[in-house]
């Protein structure tokens, strides 16, 4: 069965250094896919994909939903 498994806590202070540590964690690990976004100044957003055809965009982004509503229960385990 397939579990999240969450990133290491960050100690970047912009999105370029967030790149570069993505870097080591991909260097460490056996990754397959990469499904990206990006919010600009804007408010539009920027999505990329490496290696996903539409079900494993759908597959990784259900993931990301699971896990924003796991971590939402989590801190606030009085409302839930």
């Amino acid at each position: 069965m397939a579990k999240i498994i969450h990133f290491p806590p960050t100690l970047a202070d912009t999105p370029l250094a967030f790149i570069g540590e993505c870097q080591g964690v991909i260097k460490e690990n056996d990754i397959k896919s990469i499904l990206i976004a990006y919010k600009l100044d804007d408010g539009s957003v920027m999505t990329g994909y490496f290696e996903c055809d539409f079900g494993t965009r759908q597959e990784l982004a259900g993931h990301i939903q699971c896990d924003i509503i796991d971590q939402m229960i989590l801190a606030n385990p009085d409302r839930y």
